[in-house]
């Protein structure tokens, strides 16, 4: 009886040092007629939780992180965020796609630039009032034009011809023609047409842009939300399977010891060795997970050099960053998400730009059934001696196809577009709206599996302890110790598992929203 009260001690100090997995709040909601009492580790960690008061990561409540191990800096979810904002290639790459498209509206822009004209000609010539006899004429011109985004075209122009001339050129005073001119379309190409119908789309292409910068963003972010839970909540179950372990190999030694003396049988020691052996097992494998759960969120980090980071350590996990209650949401939260969600999810603002283009093409086309009829006004001035003084050049231009193929298969193409974007939206609006209630219903299921989880873990707390009083009593056995043990580890292990999904989840309902 000595010795199973010897061990019985030795077996609760190996408790007390394993017991830094253990949540306060595991300990502040007992089953009911049961008291657990809270160990010093978990007195330790409840007042870190009160410390840190509650966790800005989750976006449910704000507060303040504590330090991580050893005083390193937590790595919270939101830096995460910054740092994709800031350093990752593939946002990066988005925001030069961005840039082209500004670069594509400077190139249709260009459409309305002034042009200069500048020609010289020289003629030589049999003049048909001096056959045989060769004749030579020089003419200079100079032209500016100017096209507005109406349609209307603009120009400036001076000629000068010298010499015996020839149709098509006409003789000008010694000092030139000058004159000023513009072509106003009446009915097609007015106020519409390709040119602004071009730079209007191309205006509508650099929000698109913007909306594609937001959309891959939203994606980065989705995914390194889940990948942070993973990697802490991978960090916890290592902490599980260390504590485990070093609980084991306690015991191995007291067993050891005592069966030297011959107080306890060979056989305890084989026993207690392969526990030890089962657990390093454990152990190496929680390892491994939470190495593969560096090595993705790693994937998230980068330098301003757009080199990787190194793997997130340890030291960096925040320490209570999975030990908030969860919660439930409420229809009202739910109809509320919904409604922002389909106020600001950027798909839905590209539908809108897509149609917006889809519709400057429609307007075009139908413009393009129009008839030509184009009035052409050009005063000048001839100056100089030999000059006529004031000229005037005016006309009408008038062109009508006689079908209208061309412009009648554009308006159908930009009809169908349109259709079509339509049944898009509806589908995007349905997946978005189920979308929000299928992360509300992921929230609200892991907080009811998170209230089971805790009871079950609450009751393996008592079980292990009622297993090691008995065993301290002799009324017990190591292999049932052992068990217990092994099961409330599994009972940690679950929650942590239901604490990280409800996370996920409600980050996943942040960015649904746009909330970031």
């Amino acid at each position: 009886m000595t010795s199973k009260l010897w061990f019985g001690a030795v077996a609760w100090l190996g408790i007390w040092l394993g017991g830094g997995c253990a949540s306060a709040a595991w300990a502040q909601a007992p089953l009911p007629g049961i008291v657990v009492s809270p160990t010093e580790d978990e007195r330790r960690l409840a007042a870190a939780v009160a410390h840190a008061g509650s966790d800005p990561q989750s976006g449910r409540r704000p507060g303040a992180p504590v330090p991580g191990p050893g005083g390193a800096p937590p790595l919270l979810l939101e830096r995460v965020f910054q740092i994709i904002d800031d350093q990752h290639p593939k946002l990066r790459g988005s925001v030069i796609e961005r840039r082209v498209a500004t670069a594509k509206r400077i190139e249709k822009q260009g459409a309305f630039d002034p042009i200069l004209s500048i020609s010289t000609d020289y003629l030589r010539y049999n003049s048909a009032s001096k056959r045989g006899k060769a004749s030579e004429a020089f003419g200079i011109g100079t032209e500016v034009n100017f096209l507005t985004r109406s349609g209307i075209k603009f120009f400036a122009s001076s000629n000068l011809n010298l010499g015996a001339t020839k149709s098509p050129l006409s003789a000008t005073g010694d000092f030139g023609t000058y004159e000023f001119g513009l072509k106003v379309p009446l009915f097609r190409d007015f106020r519409i047409n390709e040119k602004s119908v071009g730079e209007r789309q191309a205006f509508l292409g650099e929000s698109q842009a913007d909306i594609a910068v937001v959309q891959t963003r939203l994606e980065l972010f989705r995914k390194a939300a889940d990948d942070y839970w993973d990697w802490v909540a991978a960090k916890r179950r290592l902490d599980v399977a260390r504590n485990l372990l070093k609980l084991a190999e306690i015991r191995n030694d007291a067993i050891r010891q005592r069966t030297i003396a011959g107080d306890l049988p060979p056989i305890d020691a084989v026993e207690a060795e392969q526990e030890v052996q089962r657990r390093q097992a454990a152990l190496a494998k929680a390892e491994r997970d939470f190495q593969k759960a560096q090595f993705k969120l790693s994937l998230s980090l980068w330098l301003d050099d757009v080199t990787a980071q190194p793997p997130p350590d340890e030291g960096s996990v925040l320490d209570v960053s999975l030990q908030l209650e969860p919660t439930e949401i409420t229809a009202a939260e739910i109809n509320d998400a919904i409604a922002l969600a389909l106020q600001r999810r950027p798909e839905l603002q590209a539908i809108a730009v897509l149609k917006d283009t889809v519709r400057l093409d429609l307007e075009l086309a139908r413009n393009q059934r129009r008839p030509i009829l184009d009035l052409a006004l050009v005063p000048g001035r001839d100056a100089g001696p030999g000059g006529i003084g004031t000229t005037l050049k005016a006309g009408v231009i008038f062109e009508l196809p006689l079908r209208q193929r061309t412009a009648d298969g554009r308006i159908a193409q930009a009809q169908l577009k349109l259709q079509k974007l339509d049944l898009e939206e509806r589908t995007l609006r349905q997946q978005i709206t189920t979308e929000i209630y299928d992360t509300a219903s992921a929230i609200n299921t892991a907080w009811q599996r998170y209230l089971a989880t805790k009871r079950e873990l609450e009751a393996a707390i008592v079980l292990e302890r009622g297993e090691n009083q008995r065993f301290m009593l002799g009324d017990s056995s190591l292999f049932l110790v052992n068990q217990r043990e092994r099961a409330t580890a599994e009972a940690r292990n679950k929650l942590i598992d239901v604490q990280a999904e409800y996370e996920q989840a409600r980050a996943a309902l942040r960015l649904a929203m746009m909330q970031f």
